[in-house]
C-alpha cells in the first residue's frame, strides 16, 4: 500500500477522525496528500472484496468504502495489485454512466482495514483517471451508502401493490437507460460480441461454469438438471436457428456498454421523502460489470434478461415477470417473434448462471433451485417452438 511500501522525503499529513487526535507525519510517495482515518462500524467480506461502513468525519455521512482482495477463479483475476487498481479505476468509471450520484470515487489506502478498526486513506480524487493513480497502490472505491431497507430485495418483501409499482417504476427505468443513457459500441465491436460465434462461445463457458455446481450439490437430482440443461441448449442454440436474428440485432445496435448485473442486490429504489412512499421514486443500479468485457459488452435484452429472472425466481410470480416482459418490450420497440426466442434463450442462459452463483458462492441453495426450475421452464418453451417451426 502506497505509505507502507515507499520512503521518501515528501509527507502527508494525517487527520483522524476524532477532534482530540494530532497530526502525525507518515513517510510515502512525492504528491502531498491528507490521510483521514475513518472508524469502520462494521464489515461484510466476500472471496473478492471487503466493504466497509462508516462516515465522513466532518459531515458524519454515512460512506461504504470497497476494497478488493487478492482473489481468483473462472470469472476474474485479482491476483495482482496492478489487476486490483484498474478493475477499481473502471469500477467507477462504469458506475458512473449508470449511478453517479452515489460513486464519490477513489482514494489510495494506507493500512490494512480488515486487520484494524478504521480505514486510512489519502485525498479522494473525484475524477480519477489511470495515469494519476499511484503504481502499485491499492485504493478504495469511495460511495455513499444507502438505506438498507430501500434495497430491492428488500422490498420485494413488500405488499402485491407496493411491489407491482417498483416493478414499474424499474422497467421504466431500465428502458429508458437502454434507450438513451447506455454507451454504444462501435460497428467491429458489436460485430464481435454479438455474433452467433460468440455467444456460442459464451454458452460453453457458462455451462462449465454451471458444471462446478456438481462439486458442492452432487445429488442424483442436481446432476440430471445440469446435464438436462447443457444438452437441452446446445441442441436449441445453433447457428440455423439464431444467427441471422442476432445479426439483425447487431445492425440495429442493440448491442451496447451495458450495466451487466442488474439484480435485486445491486438496485436501490429510494424516495425524495419519507412521508411520500409511492411517488417520485429514484432507482439506483450499483455494481455494474467492470472485469470482463465479455460480461457488459452483451445485447440489452441479455441485460434486462437477469433482472427478470432474479425478479421471478424470488417473488415466485409469472404475473410480475410477464408485465415487465410486456412493458420492457413496448417501451423499447422490440415487440416481435425473433425477439422473443432470443429474450428467452437470454432467460435460460441468466437463469443457469444466477443459479451457479447462488449456490457456489452466496450459499442459497434454494434460490437456486428455484433458478434452475425456471430455466428448465423456458428451455422446454424454445423447445416446443422450434419442433413447431417449418423446416
Amino acid at each position: 500500500m502506497c505509505a507502507l511500501d515507499l520512503i521518501s522525503e515528501s509527507v502527508y499529513t494525517l487527520r483522524d477522525s476524532t477532534e482530540e487526535s494530532t497530526p502525525e507525519v507518515v513517510p510515502s510517495y512525492p504528491t502531498l496528500s491528507v490521510l483521514t482515518r475513518y472508524i469502520i462500524t462494521s464489515r461484510q467480506a466476500s472471496e473478492s472484496a471487503w466493504i466497509f461502513f462508516t462516515s465522513d468525519p466532518t459531515t458524519f455521512k454515512p460512506l461504504v468504502m470497497k476494497v478488493l482482495r487478492p482473489f481468483r477463479d473462472i470469472r476474474y483475476d485479482l491476483s495482482g495489485v496492478t489487476e486490483r487498481q484498474r478493475c477499481q479505476f473502471e469500477a467507477f468509471q462504469q458506475n458512473s454512466v449508470f449511478t453517479p450520484e452515489v460513486y464519490i470515487g477513489l482514494a489510495c489506502l494506507h493500512n490494512q482495514p480488515s486487520e484494524e478498526d478504521y480505514i486510512l486513506i489519502g485525498d479522494i480524487i473525484k475524477q480519477p483517471t489511470q495515469a494519476a493513480l499511484e503504481q502499485d497502490a491499492e485504493y478504495a472505491l469511495i460511495m455513499e451508502r444507502l438505506p438498507d431497507d430501500r434495497r430491492f430485495d428488500q422490498l420485494l418483501q413488500d405488499d402485491e401493490g407496493a411491489v407491482q409499482n417498483f416493478l414499474d417504476t424499474l422497467t421504466c427505468h431500465i428502458a429508458n437507460l437502454h434507450k438513451h443513457r447506455t454507451p454504444s459500441l462501435t460497428e467491429e465491436e458489436s460485430a464481435y460480441w454479438g455474433s452467433y460465434p460468440q455467444l456460442q462461445r459464451k454458452l460453453e463457458e457458462n455451462l462449465a461454469f454451471l458444471a462446478l455446481v456438481l462439486d458442492k450439490e452432487n445429488s442424483p437430482s442436481m446432476k440430471a438438471t445440469v446435464e438436462r440443461l447443457t444438452t437441452g441448449l446446445r441442441q436449441i442454440f445453433t447457428e440455423d436457428r439464431y444467427a441471422h436474428s442476432l445479426e439483425q440485432r447487431i445492425q440495429a445496435g442493440y448491442i451496447k456498454h451495458c450495466h451487466g448485473d442488474i439484480k435485486s442486490l445491486n438496485i436501490w429504489i429510494t424516495t425524495d421523502s419519507a412521508d411520500d412512499q409511492q411517488h417520485h421514486l429514484s432507482v439506483k443500479l450499483l455494481d455494474a460489470i467492470d472485469f470482463n468485457p465479455l460480461f457488459r459488452n452483451i445485447d440489452i435484452l441479455s441485460d434486462f434478461a437477469m433482472l427478470v429472472i432474479d425478479v421471478w425466481a424470488r417473488t415466485c410470480s409469472a404475473t410480475f415477470a410477464r408485465r415487465m416482459i410486456d412493458n420492457y418490450l413496448q417501451l423499447t420497440h422490440q415487440d416481435d417473434t425473433p425477439t422473443w426466442t432470443i429474450f428467452t434463450f437470454y432467460l435460460v442462459e441468466k437463469a443457469i448462471v444466477a443459479a451457479a452463483i447462488n449456490i457456489l458462492f452466496d450459499n442459497q441453495l434454494e434460490l437456486g433451485l428455484r433458478l434452475l426450475h425456471l430455466a428448465q421452464e423456458h428451455l422446454n418453451l424454445l423447445v416446443n417452438f422450434w419442433l413447431y417451426q417449418p423446416a
